[in-house]
């Protein structure tokens, strides 16, 4: 039995609801998605759910439809740069295929969602009929708790600035409806519950503080999600600082995907290669190659994660073996597509759902979406503009102890893009953020290095549309290092004299919470707050006046 007056710690993500007790060293219970191929009759097939198995088969919380808008509701009047995305196909398939938000359609329409938005959860009422069976579940079937008025409940959500209309309904809903003693919604909770829980130590042993010695006075913490990533600067006193906020709507792991897909499906015809030549075992492509027909093949998300998992897979497997460079990116590799499997009859060969794909576009995809300081929807364009934010006496920090969080970064925490010695190159070794966090590193070290003057090339070779497409390019390039260039102190740091290379002092350092799980430590931040005291925090009851 919970004890008088004990704090339930509820974390609130778009693909994840984390629920539990605060002072305990993880959540009673992780409600997940659950995808339903069924037509919802609102002309968009299928959708993201969280189940709730309580004896009523019709009853779910659409989960995805609320936080769409209540994720869009915040990007509309964001004015981070990041926010400012142009429409994509990507984003469109990313959405139909499994819940990415896009801030594009969000900026589009904003002129009329604020007017109507009939099909939207808008209204306090819509919001109080998703809430109310949520978490009338999260009380009675989960935490069994049997006098709600003995409880407080700790809400952490990701945004810092939520719908009126959500703060609202979630008050009534807990307050009035359910009757528990008191809630606190921790607008940007998950960062502070984060900061709660590395404020005063690092993460890696291996990997001490820097020579400042003690706990760090800054830290940027950037959270993956399904569908969105942030970035913000968390700084000594456990308070963030709103205006380092970055948000970007196509960096989540759904997005990412959703990115994939559309490589494979529409962007194979903007490769030109002929190349037949077989070099040492791997199959080059060329328009004509039996991979590049197979490219439709990948027709949903989850075919896009599959492709993810068997380039993750190969290239752990090539870093393991002597010979620690991947495969070149105009190879291809195998990948079994769980689309091909369900279509292929139950006697059918089981070498039938595998096929050959190229690994180049998945590639494209990755630095797209997240190493191209040139593209204002880009993870680390989020970053170093969260970096530029930030006051200068806390830049050098908070760069140093980076933090990276969410459930997509644990999924892509091994991926690689390239071969090039990742150790070598940043000074540093042993880092548990072997994969995207040195990519990350790598990418920022090339947006604040240079001379951001440089041009591309002389574009000797080309042809006419090349070398206008690499112009273009170049001088996009020369623009975002121009606009970074004052972070290069920052993010490359130092040499120290007696060391040499070797010796590399400061500059920016992307890590994982390890030995806590990236996707976790938001809760078990979390528990900790709802342990201390905090109690000016709470309400008992919403102000007649705000309602």
């Amino acid at each position: 039995m919970a004890s008088h007056h004990q704090t339930i710690v509820v974390e609130l993500g778009t693909s994840r609801i984390k629920v539990g007790y605060a002072g305990e060293s993880r959540p009673r219970r992780v409600l997940d998605d659950r995808y339903d191929d069924r037509d919802d009759g609102g002309g968009e097939c299928g959708g993201w759910t969280v189940g709730i198995d309580d004896g009523m088969p019709s009853r779910s919380c659409r989960w995805t439809s609320l936080f769409r808008r209540y994720s869009t509701s915040w990007s509309s009047s964001s004015s981070s740069p990041s926010s400012l995305d142009d429409e994509s196909p990507y984003e469109r398939s990313g959405s139909s295929g499994g819940g990415a938000i896009s801030a594009s359609s969000s900026s589009s329409s904003s002129s009329t969602s604020s007017s109507t938005s009939s099909s939207s959860l808008d209204t306090t009422y819509e919001w109080e009929r998703t809430l109310y069976p949520l978490f009338s579940h999260v009380l009675t079937s989960i935490l069994f708790v049997q006098r709600p008025s003995r409880h407080r409940v700790l809400i952490l959500t990701s945004d810092l600035y939520v719908p009126r209309t959500f703060d609202v309904a979630l008050h009534r809903v807990l307050l009035d409806y359910l009757g528990v003693g008191s809630m606190w919604l921790s607008n940007g909770g998950t960062f502070l519950g984060a900061y709660h829980l590395f404020g005063g130590f690092s993460p890696n042993n291996n990997i001490p503080l820097m020579p400042t010695s003690g706990p760090s006075k800054a830290r940027m913490f950037v959270d993956i999600g399904t569908n969105e990533a942030r970035a913000i600067v968390c700084v000594s006193g456990y308070s963030t600082l709103p205006d380092t906020l970055r948000y970007t709507s196509c960096a989540g792991y759904a997005s990412f995907l959703g990115r994939v897909l559309w490589n494979y499906r529409g962007g194979m015809r903007w490769t030109n290669i002929t190349d037949e030549q077989d070099v040492g075992g791997v199959v080059r492509r060329h328009d004509d190659d039996e991979s590049t027909n197979d490219c439709d093949n990948v027709s949903s998300l989850e075919d896009a994660n599959a492709v993810v998992r068997a380039w993750i897979s190969l290239s752990s497997s090539s870093s393991s073996s002597s010979s620690s460079s991947l495969p070149d990116e105009s190879a291809t590799m195998s990948v079994r597509l769980p689309s091909l499997e369900r279509r292929n009859d139950a006697s059918a060969e089981v070498t039938a759902a595998t096929i050959r794909l190229p690994i180049e576009p998945l590639l494209r995809a990755f630095r797209e979406v997240y190493l191209d300081y040139a593209n204002p929807s880009s993870l680390i364009f989020a970053m170093l503009s969260c970096a530029l934010a930030c006051p200068v006496d806390y830049r050098r920090s908070a760069m140093q102890h980076a933090l990276l969080m969410g459930g997509g970064s644990v999924a892509l925490r091994h991926f690689r893009s390239s071969s090039a010695d990742h150790d070598a190159s940043r000074g540093r070794r042993n880092n548990s953020a072997y994969g995207l966090g040195v990519e990350l590193e790598m990418a920022a070290r090339d947006a604040c290095g240079g001379d951001p003057i440089e041009e591309g090339g002389d574009g000797e070779g080309m042809g006419e549309e090349e070398e206008k497409k690499c112009n273009i390019a170049s001088c996009m390039s020369s623009i975002a290092k121009k606009r970074f260039h004052s972070l290069r102190g920052v993010i490359r740091g130092h040499v120290d004299g007696d060391d040499g290379d070797n010796g590399m002092m400061g500059g920016i350092n992307i890590q994982y919470p390890d030995p806590f799980a990236a996707d976790m430590v938001a809760w078990l931040g979390g528990s900790i707050m709802g342990t201390l005291g905090y109690s000016s925090q709470y309400q008992s009851k919403f102000p007649r006046g705000e309602r």
